[in-house]
């Protein structure tokens, strides 16, 4: 990762899924803040709950996941989740700022549509990285700057549930007119599957039993994210430089 002008702060913005605890994701917010400080970056996390966390009404928190989903499926605005966290993000953006959204279970759609809303409006997005997520459809202009991470025990083969939920499908014409559903036209990119011991809820645990060939489930997902955000911005000083 190139390291960033003292000017520059990169703000990550984790958001929570359904009925996640308070402090659920600070370790990891931790450790993914100490790899860009590591780098020479100046970097700020910002942990939020668009649906609330555990202590809101559960009832209230699925209709409005489901509804973002549904909206997001027929391109429409969120109403909830991503609503809560643009505002939340133009409240307190300053100049000079580089956003990284990071999102968790349904709070990950949440993050797409609010990284959708915020590049329209022009703001730079450097990415969004989605773990455990439901499919969402991405917009054309997110799609290279999304990493979709999902889980599979190693132990028993087990997958992660929560990304069987919702769809990347829709329809294409063939080349002789016929419509016809193709699985992956709104799919992210760039795709990973982790080996991860437990299961939706574990992606960041940092401890005994859930290590698998010497790392912790949270090592693995750092290392992933780290990977991928080093190879997206060589990708992208290659594609100016070529400009």
């Amino acid at each position: 990762m190139t390291i960033h002008s003292e000017s520059e702060e990169i703000v990550i913005y984790i958001t929570a899924g359904f009925a996640t605890a308070p402090d659920f994701l600070d370790r990891f917010g931790a450790a993914l803040a100490a790899c860009f400080e590591r780098a020479g970056a100046r970097v700020r996390v910002v942990i939020h709950f668009p649906y609330g966390d555990w202590s809101r009404q559960r009832q209230k928190q699925l209709r409005e996941i489901t509804s973002d989903m549904w909206n997001n499926a027929h391109k429409k605005p969120s109403r909830y989740g991503g609503k809560s966290l643009t505002k939340l993000i133009t409240d307190h953006l300053s100049p000079g700022q580089k956003l990284l959204f990071v999102g968790h279970s349904a709070g990950a759609v949440a993050s797409i549509q609010a990284a959708g809303a915020l590049m329209k409006a022009g703001i730079l997005v450097l990415g969004v990285i989605q773990i455990g997520s439901p499919k969402c459809a991405i917009p054309p202009e997110l799609k290279d700057r999304v990493l979709y991470l999902d889980g599979i025990n190693p132990m028993d083969q087990k997958l992660d549930p929560i990304p069987r939920l919702g769809t990347w499908g829709g329809w294409i014409k063939s080349r002789f007119g016929v419509l016809r559903w193709h699985q992956l036209k709104h799919a992210p990119i760039h795709r990973k599957t982790l080996p991860m011991i437990g299961g939706h809820a574990d992606y960041f645990r940092d401890h005994n039993p859930y290590i698998w060939q010497d790392a912790t489930n949270l090592q693995t997902t750092i290392d992933s994210i780290w990977s991928w955000l080093t190879e997206l911005q060589e990708h992208f000083i290659e594609k100016e430089e070529e400009d």
